[in-house]
């Protein structure tokens, strides 16, 4: 039993652009998921996305909005963590952004 605090587990960065390579090995990582846990599926244009000083949103931030809003079912979920990240980033979008989140059922 922990704090209420949300558990953050990474998994690492091993790939490279999905579908350019005709043949391509990488590493495979396992992780269980539990009941009400939610796994988030990033690129990098999330987490690389800045504001007026150049700050980058980074993972940090993707952790910080997806817990503010941890209550809510994914689909809600996505929607406040895009507009956490819409109100952060100042001026045009820099790069593709795309957010996967999931949520394990009981």
């Amino acid at each position: 039993m922990h704090s209420g605090e949300p558990i953050v587990e990474t998994l690492a960065t091993t790939g490279t652009v999905l579908g350019l390579f005709k043949q391509w090995d990488s590493e495979i990582a396992e992780i269980y998921l539990r009941p009400g846990d939610t796994l988030a599926i990033y690129t990098d244009g999330v987490t690389e996305t800045t504001d007026e000083n150049q700050v980058e949103f980074g993972e940090n931030g993707l952790i910080a909005a997806l817990a503010a809003q941890r209550g809510l079912p994914a689909p809600p979920l996505l929607n406040a963590v895009l507009g956490s990240l819409e109100r952060f980033r100042r001026g045009a979008q820099a790069d593709d952004i795309t957010l996967i989140i999931a949520r394990a059922r009981p």
